[in-house]
């Protein structure tokens, strides 16, 4: 398990001819042993043939707790005829699950399969403005490149990319960079290549002061973003 993904949380859910919501099956565990995942989310979902060889999978995340949820992914795994994992795909949901709220997903998935089985691959707390400030300062410090979103056409490239205040691998002309999107407080884009990201780990060790690291960042626009480190 990557120690610097903000949060990994897994939640079985169980396929139905209709809407199914997820809750723990046999006894009831201690609260301690209870999933992060299954104490704060409740998801409801559905499955259906969409057409072309495709899936369509629906429904909400209910977030139970006091903070705004973002940067939540879903893995969704297709099971054959015996209950067993076939195939596994992770979807960013793209919306934040709003605290004491929900969140609609609409996701398609390639192929189509007896049962399926969702989980919540991964889901962070909106940081408060002082916590993404920080985290922020340190990138610099390692010498990333903040890239400001000044005209409407990056502004509305930043806005649609996921996961948001996470650092992401992105190769470009054979050369592996990390990005980290902020649409929010500083409405840019902080870009590093791999020895400024190897920094910005040391450097968050030393301050214990841990970085959210994620495996993909969709609706990147490359070129409005040039030049590059």
């Amino acid at each position: 398990m990557n120690p610097w993904r903000s949060m990994i949380v897994a939640v079985t859910l169980l396929l139905g001819g209709a809407l199914v919501i997820a809750w723990p099956a046999g006894p009831v565990a201690a609260a301690d042993d209870v999933p992060l995942a299954d104490r704060l989310f409740r998801v409801e979902w559905t499955a259906g043939a969409s057409g072309q060889g495709q899936t369509r999978i629906i429904g909400y995340v209910y977030n139970e707790s006091d903070h705004d949820a973002t940067n939540v992914q879903l893995r969704i795994s297709a099971l054959d005829a015996s209950g067993r994992t076939v195939r596994s795909v992770i979807k960013p949901m793209g919306d934040p699950v709003p605290a004491a709220g929900r969140a609609f997903f609409d996701l398609q998935v390639p192929n189509t399969s007896p049962s399926y089985q969702v989980e919540v691959e991964s889901f962070g707390f909106i940081d408060d403005p002082w916590t993404t400030q920080r985290t922020e300062h340190l990138l610099v410090a390692a010498g990333f490149e903040m890239k400001l979103a000044d005209t409407p056409e990056k502004l509305a490239n930043l806005s649609t990319m996921t996961p948001r205040r996470t650092l992401v691998p992105e190769e470009r002309d054979n050369r592996l960079y990390y990005v980290y999107a902020d649409p929010d407080l500083c409405k840019c884009l902080y870009v590093g290549t791999s020895t400024q990201y190897e920094q910005a780990l040391q450097k968050s060790y030393a301050s214990d002061q841990s970085i959210a690291v994620g495996q993909e960042l969709n609706a990147l626009a490359w070129d409005l973003w040039v030049p590059w480190p």
